[in-house]
């Protein structure tokens, strides 16, 4: 007698295949032309041209970067290389993100006098000019001669822990949670903040310190507005020197220091982003984008990923007129910005094209780490499950290609949806594909002092830069030729997604110790397969945006056929679950019932509740005082399938009910949400009209 595990291997070999012409020389040969001619020693000069001016921090100099990108897009014979200034004034919006208000230093010292006579590496404690990370960004200016106040040692950096503390006059020491201590500053008449705070994976630079690049008077809160308090600095020094102050401080010394700072505040400045491209051909006005990020004090965070952008499509471009390569049917374009601040606007501004125009985007960060450190890799996020797409298998497939011919001992990986960057676009109110590229080296350089040009490694800008444009270009000119090859690698990928849902549930219903668990789990199990094969089934039927409505036929061909062929594969999957579970039953002597969540009065009255987004994008409750907020205690900017607040927000269509929202971001997540009352937390969006309920 075959065994269940045997019927299930023959049948899914018997499942009816789509046997295509493979076109898989493409994909080599633009890689092939791309590592020839890509340069990683000119990105890094062109990440020098963008640092010289980021590192400040400032909005003048954050416009100097901008031009400067666009002047390298010009040198490069880009078809378009634009300035778009958007206004640094705290009070325009794009979507809920507020553009900060302008900001603008020269110079900053902060310099111990009491005690006397200390050893200049501990009386000198910053100086910007010499390292722009030792002031915090929006710092307020002092009087010419500076002020003088004692330093007082903040233990806890709690409110009440400031609360108890004789803060009035004085500057506090803390070594963790600066941003979030500035709003108890004025109430309790501190004039700033020295810190030493520092990401894990960076104490063990002694000698550096964190760059500290928001100060904002709300949980949660970046950049400043036009809200936030403006009476308060902030300065950043090394553990080894805080160290040193604490152990007097402990001891009863008396620590006095003086602060002078020369900055700025303005309100009619412009804060730009940068947008560049190079003409398709039959469909030039439809396009695949890149975007990073500037106006970051690191070169490896971000100048290193415009650099990337920038060499790839100018490589590309050399190519294109040459005759090496033929001009691909769509637009490659790319933006440089302000991290969400910019792409917000960019998104904002072009979101009709965005909806029905543009293709995919890949959002590069951070990449140009150390290629020896022995954590490096190269990192490729897929979408959230908001945004199912083919886009998933397309980039892994050209990595892949590129690491196993050209660097087999690299280290990469493909991860799930990484949050904190401009990775947003699948949200669906924009509804396009997005994908990620990161070069991880455990973020030992991130966001602190150590993060300069020296730190740029050549070679992994020219691997980047080569990965980004072949699928830029792959993308840029797919078509109904290539929809065979691409809708194989999403149904390749949908049979190992549903594969390892199906091992999951299994392991977690065999894990059962009591009948009602081991029917839970079984019923859980069954949903998620059942989850999974449709979002896998979505992505594979999302091929068919890479043709035209008007020749959808060969795309719905093949889109039919894989539905039916996951459909089976569900099926197969859910039985041999069935069947695991019923053995482990007979073995243990349990009982299977059938099992279904329970309903309360509180999943009724969610039943009654279908909110319709009326905001693109994230939320940042920005302009709404904190305690006025519901269910949360930080800005839920940032999209992570465990942020309820924000996973919860892009199921908002008007056609699903609380309960069915509940239920998607708990599939997403793996957790249950919790304590989140969703119908508390919708009821305060629609207070204040970023959700409206519909009847």
């Amino acid at each position: 007698m075959r065994t269940p595990l045997c019927l299930l291997i023959i049948s899914i070999l018997c499942l009816p295949l789509i046997t295509v012409d493979s076109h898989a020389a493409d994909m080599d040969e633009i890689l092939t032309e791309l590592t020839r001619e890509i340069s990683g020693n000119r990105a890094r000069d062109y990440t020098m041209r963008l640092w010289q001016y980021d590192k400040w921090s400032t909005l003048s100099m954050w416009n100097k970067t901008a031009r400067e990108a666009a002047t390298i897009m010009v040198e490069r014979g880009f078809n378009e290389a634009q300035v778009v200034d958007t206004p640094a004034d705290g009070i325009t919006k794009h979507g809920d993100w507020t553009n900060p208000i302008g900001w603008d230093c020269n110079s900053a010292t902060l310099e111990v006098i009491e005690p006397k006579n200390l050893p200049d590496e501990y009386r000198f404690l910053c100086n910007y000019l010499d390292n722009p990370t030792s002031l915090n960004n929006y710092s307020c200016p002092t009087p010419p001669e500076g002020i003088e106040a004692e330093l007082v040692l903040l233990e806890q950096t709690t409110k009440s822990a400031i609360e108890k503390l004789d803060v009035k006059g004085k500057i506090i020491l803390v070594d963790g949670n600066s941003r979030g201590m500035k709003r108890y500053l004025d109430p309790n008449g501190a004039l700033g903040v020295v810190s030493d705070e520092s990401e894990a994976s960076s104490k063990d630079f002694i000698n550096a310190n964190r760059w500290l690049n928001g100060w904002s008077d709300m949980p949660g809160g970046w950049q400043m507005n036009s809200y936030d308090s403006k009476n308060n600095f902030g300065f950043a020094i090394s553990k080894k020197k805080a160290d040193y102050l604490r152990n007097l401080m402990r001891r009863g010394v008396t620590v006095k220091v003086r602060a002078k700072i020369d900055s700025r505040y303005s309100t009619d400045g412009s804060l730009p982003y940068v947008v560049g491209s190079i003409k398709g051909s039959t469909l030039a006005d439809e396009d695949v984008l890149i975007v990073s990020h500037i106006y970051e004090w690191g070169a490896n965070d971000d100048c290193t990923g415009a650099s990337i952008d920038m060499e790839a499509i100018g490589t590309l471009n050399d190519l294109i007129r040459r005759g090496v390569l033929p001009r691909p049917k769509r637009t490659i374009r790319m933006w440089l910005g302000f991290e969400k601040y910019g792409s917000m606007a960019y998104t904002v501004h072009n979101l009709d094209r965005m909806r029905n125009k543009t293709l995919a985007i890949v959002c590069n960060d951070t990449p140009a780490m150390n290629y020896d450190f022995h954590v490096t890799r190269f990192q490729v996020s897929s979408n959230f499950n908001a945004c199912p797409s083919y886009t998933d298998a397309v980039f892994p497939e050209i990595a892949g290609r590129y690491f196993d011919k050209y660097e087999p001992t690299r280290s990469w990986t493909q991860v799930g949806f990484m949050g904190g960057l401009d990775n947003f676009f699948g949200d669906p109110m924009i509804g396009v594909p997005i994908n990620a590229v990161y070069m991880s080296s455990n973020a030992y350089l991130h966001h602190n002092s150590m993060d300069t040009i020296e730190k740029v490694d050549p070679r992994t800008l020219r691997e980047a830069a080569i990965l980004n444009a072949a699928y830029l270009y792959y993308l840029a000119d797919a078509g109904e030729d290539e929809l065979p090859d691409v809708a194989r690698l999403a149904y390749d990928r949908a049979l190992k997604i549903i594969r390892e849902t199906t091992t999951a549930a299994r392991e977690k219903a065999l894990a059962a110790e009591d009948s009602d668990s081991l029917s839970k789990a079984l019923a859980e199990g069954l949903g998620k397969i059942n989850y999974y094969s449709d979002l896998q089934k979505s992505a594979v039927a999302s091929v068919a945006r890479l043709v035209r409505s008007k020749d959808t036929g060969a795309a719905e061909k093949i889109v039919t056929r894989y539905g039916k062929d996951l459909d089976k594969f569900a099926e197969l999957m859910k039985d041999h679950l069935r069947s695991e579970v019923a053995g482990n039953a007979k073995e243990k002597s349990m009982k299977i019932s059938s099992w279904k969540a329970p309903k309360g009065a509180w999943e009724k009255e969610a039943e009654k509740i279908v909110p319709k987004r009326n905001v693109v994008g994230t939320l940042t409750f920005e302009g709404i005082h904190h305690e006025n907020w519901a269910e949360i205690t930080n800005s839920p900017r940032w999209w992570s399938a465990g942020n309820v607040a924000a996973a919860s927000y892009f199921w908002c269509d008007g056609k699903r009910n609380l309960n069915d929202i509940k239920w998607l971001v708990e599939m997403e997540s793996g957790k249950s949400v919790g304590n989140f009352d969703l119908i508390n937390y919708y009821t305060f969006l629609e207070k204040y009209d970023f959700v409206e309920f519909v009847k």
